[in-house]
């Protein structure tokens, strides 16, 4: 469902210059504390147009649409993932070069990144459904997921889910890696899985390293961790919705 952003009020904008590297994902928290009234620009938040800027901020902390010429906060983000880091390095801005839609990665948990898209139009801002890379890219490895979900539901029966799971899933992120055009992108995501019993390597093909190893517990049960990784071009249609267009596996750098 789309949603407008809420209106807001003129306030004045502080804007840091940060020698911070980027967060990533798996890295320390990037925190910050603002004062009433205070924002920074997030990584670059600054729209190609230069009309609108993405900003962190204030003492009850959010990210917002500013107005880059009045400074005035046009309306809140609510969409964007902010239960982790508040430092404004850790929220990176991906514009479209029409300054039509914009994408923001950002963490809600350490090992999680979350990937919001919206369109501006009006000095309103919609949200767009994201595309995902995994199903399409490796469909086998969703159905197999789907399989063993079902398996868990239909065995939990007032036992432990430690003691009966079958599929868990550790980390995952995506984000804009670049605009190719106004409604085109290629898009980066990754995720972590454990997988008890199955094999599911033929059901990854290249788009993910597997490794075998025992359980924890001492237990003779095989448990296998993969690393997914792809990257893909994506389509924005009419109705903000989206597509992925192609796939390809992204080799882990040694």
């Amino acid at each position: 469902m789309n949603r407008k952003l809420r209106p807001g009020l003129a306030i004045v904008i502080a804007i840091a210059t940060l020698s911070i590297a980027i967060v990533t994902r798996l890295s320390a928290t990037a925190e910050y504390e603002y004062k009433p009234g205070e924002y920074l620009v997030a990584k670059d938040g600054l729209s190609p147009n230069k009309q609108f800027t993405i900003v962190c901020g204030d003492n009850k902390f959010g990210v917002h649409l500013m107005d880059a010429n009045t400074k005035e906060i046009v309306g809140e983000l609510e969409e964007v993932a902010k239960g982790l880091d508040t430092g404004p390095e850790a929220y990176r801005v991906h514009w479209a070069p029409d300054s039509k839609h914009v994408g923001i990665c950002s963490r809600e948990e350490r090992r999680y990144a979350t990937n919001v898209i919206y369109r501006i139009e009006n000095r309103q801002a919609y949200v767009v459904e994201s595309p995902e890379l995994r199903c399409h890219a490796v469909p086998d490895f969703c159905r197999l997921e789907e399989k063993l979900s079902d398996e868990e539901k239909a065995e939990n029966k007032g036992v432990e889910t430690d003691a009966i799971w079958k599929m868990q899933q550790n980390a995952g992120g995506s984000e804009i890696k670049k605009w190719l055009s106004p409604t085109r992108f290629i898009l980066f995501e990754d995720s972590e899985f454990k997988v008890k019993e199955h094999d599911p390597s033929a059901s990854l093909g290249k788009y993910a390293k597997v490794e075998k190893g025992k359980s924890y517990n001492g237990s003779d049960v095989d448990i296998y961790r993969l690393s997914f990784k792809a990257e893909g071009e994506c389509e924005l249609l009419p109705g903000d919705k989206s597509r992925v267009i192609s796939t390809h596996p992204v080799k882990t750098k040694k």
